[in-house]
């Protein structure tokens, strides 16, 4: 008899016990799979009128996402600095500003000061956002930073692209960071 009476003693077995061996093994193959698609929130830059995405990256609540630009004609730059929230929304904490004028808002109740950087720094504006939705522009946006590092040059992407940047879920197979 080839492989002797070991395997066919397994053979035997595993025929008397089939049912409970495929039933423990699609038990623990079910719980593979629920334990390995993990729900990971992912920040998507994509165009809006055909859902191409320009950019994704898996993000946490509490990273701070950080959009810098120049404003008006003048070229005043203006940085605006978002927490990430459980939810997936962006919630803006600060602005910094280099001056005031037209489109800039001076009238917000909150604390406002001259930095040593020399510009204007507004705090705890706490405005909440559920996604962007932007008219590119090659002049006047410049990054998109995730906790301080670029992931997106703004003139990378055609000038006047319409683009949508939000919070999504998604379920991954072993999302591991």
């Amino acid at each position: 008899m080839v492989g002797g009476p070991r395997l066919y003693q397994v053979i035997v077995s595993f025929r008397r016990h089939r049912a409970a061996v495929i039933g423990t093994a699609a038990a623990l193959l079910t719980l593979f799979l629920a334990w390995g698609l993990t729900p990971v929130q992912v920040m998507r830059v994509s165009y809006q009128k055909t859902g191409e995405v320009i950019l994704s990256r898996t993000i946490h609540p509490g990273d701070e996402v950080a959009v810098t630009l120049t404003h008006s004609f003048e070229h005043v730059p203006w940085n605006e600095y978002y927490t990430v929230l459980r939810d997936g929304s962006f919630l803006l904490k600060r602005i910094e500003v280099g001056g005031f004028g037209a489109g800039i808002p001076a009238e917000m109740d909150v604390p406002t000061y001259v930095g040593e950087d020399g510009m204007v720094h507004m705090d705890e504006i706490n405005s909440v956002f559920p996604r962007f939705n932007w008219i590119t522009s090659n002049i006047n946006m410049k990054e998109l930073l995730l906790n301080g590092q670029p992931i997106l040059e703004f003139s990378e992407l055609p000038h006047h692209s319409f683009v949508t940047c939000e919070i999504m879920t998604q379920r991954r197979l072993f999302h591991l960071g």
